[in-house]
């Protein structure tokens, strides 16, 4: 049983009827404020109130410039960024949105991936990105993979070059995500993913 839920009924024995259901239900979904924490406090900021396409653009235009400071010249994959689940506040999708954006490039000459590494390993630091990690996955393929944050923005980026699979065929993958954002009032979130 949750913890908080005893704690809630312990503090509630006082209360009568309708007002101890309440309190008890509340502790027991994790709604109430017995024992749970505001969005901030779980995020640990303030989600911005933002259009869910303005948010798209930023994103795609994350990617655009991520794939100029690589600076190589290949096949992409056709995807756009798309709001999603801010699991950590909002699992029903109903309020906060995050924006994901994967894609890949392919059908490089061989030494053109290393080249694109080395090249975002310069680049990023150049135009605000902070590399937390330069190494290689966890995966047992153990790929090389850099991972930065945008100090001012706060998205999220992550290059993955496969060189170690089955399929010959190396790719860079990337993926570049948000912070959690708020929808304005009024926004059906469920139609923009």
């Amino acid at each position: 049983m949750n913890v908080n839920a005893v704690t809630a009924r312990q503090r509630v024995r006082s209360l009568s009827g309708i007002a101890a259901a309440t309190a008890i239900f509340l502790a027991l979904t994790g709604c109430g404020s017995v024992g749970s924490k505001s969005s901030e406090e779980k995020l640990g900021y303030t989600p911005k109130v933002q259009e869910i396409q303005t948010s798209k653009d930023q994103v795609n235009e994350i990617s655009s410039r991520i794939l100029d400071w690589m600076g190589v010249k290949g096949k992409l994959t056709e995807s756009g960024a798309a709001a999603t689940i801010c699991e950590a506040i909002d699992p029903d999708f109903k309020e906060y949105y995050l924006i994901h954006h994967p894609w890949s490039v392919y059908g490089l000459k061989v030494d053109s991936f290393q080249q694109a590494m080395e090249n975002l390993r310069e680049e990023l630091p150049k135009h605000g990105w902070k590399i937390t990690r330069d190494g290689h996955t966890d995966s047992i393929a153990r790929n090389p993979e850099i991972t930065a944050v945008d100090e001012k923005s706060h998205h999220i980026v992550t290059i993955e070059w496969t060189k170690n699979r089955s399929n010959p065929k190396q790719i860079l993958f990337v993926n570049v995500n948000s912070r959690c954002y708020r929808a304005p009032e009024g926004t059906d979130i469920s139609k923009e993913r």
